[in-house]
């Protein structure tokens, strides 16, 4: 059996992490045992979750590791009915997910002081599950912020103002919401990988503790909160897979 290798749930989300999460629902969708651990990030191959053990292999990265569990376990969510042009849609709408969103879900945790306020807690609590000293903690969530901050401003998303970054969110999430349509899923009426990716990213922002106007689109668009809701019910209300 696998490990996946985390971080803590959190208020009403299986993992702080967007990409922990895609990676559990994928697991989940494509009925592929695992347990869970909390991660030691000193021995994660790229220094992030999530990363697995599959026998004496550690990999990092979501979609590393979704290509190759297909690779050893076959198409599980059949993802190979779906076109040339249908494929290159579902990458497109990957990146707007994990290469856009992600960035404006990371600014709205990490870099204004009362966001990341609301978020240290859950910081705190990560650290002492993962066995950091009470007293060592405060400079290694102070550290982890830099870096954090860092990546955002030379990724880009921190070098707008605050309100511009707001306009980019719910610009995200407008094109999500009309993307999915009535469509009980984003590629159709059967659930594929790229509903795992959306699903780690948008219940981060339905279901996490910040209020904010990201936050205020994705709940008035009945669409995404119904099929959150959707992937919650059908691959999270019976517990873990084992």
């Amino acid at each position: 059996m696998i490990t996946v290798y985390k971080t803590i749930p959190s208020w009403d989300l299986p993992d702080l992490s967007p990409f922990v999460i895609k990676l559990e629902t994928w697991l989940r969708m494509a009925h592929i045992p695992y347990r869970t651990e909390v991660a030691d990030m000193r021995k994660a191959p790229k220094g992030k979750v999530p990363f697995i053990s599959d026998g004496d292999r550690l990999i990092a990265d979501s979609s590393a590791i979704i290509e190759h569990l297909e690779a050893k376990h076959g198409d599980r969510l059949e993802d190979a009915r779906f076109s040339p042009a249908e494929r290159a849609v579902a990458r497109a709408m990957k990146s707007l997910f994990e290469a856009d969103l992600y960035f404006v879900i990371a600014y709205l945790r990490w870099w204004n002081d009362e966001d990341f306020a609301i978020y240290r807690p859950a910081l705190a609590r990560l650290a002492e599950a993962s066995g950091v000293p009470k007293l060592v903690a405060p400079a290694l969530l102070a550290y982890m912020r830099r870096q954090t901050r860092q990546q955002l401003v030379a990724q880009g998303t921190a070098r707008h103002a605050r309100e511009e970054v707001y306009a980019m969110g719910r610009a995200h999430v407008v094109a999500v919401s009309d993307f999915l349509g009535d469509k009980r899923f984003f590629m159709g009426d059967e659930p594929s990988t790229l509903d795992a990716t959306a699903y780690g990213m948008l219940a981060g922002i339905l279901w996490g503790p910040w209020d904010n106007p990201v936050r205020a689109c994705a709940a008035s668009r009945a669409n995404l909160v119904g099929f959150c809701e959707r992937m919650r019910e059908r691959y999270w209300s019976g517990g873990p897979v084992s």
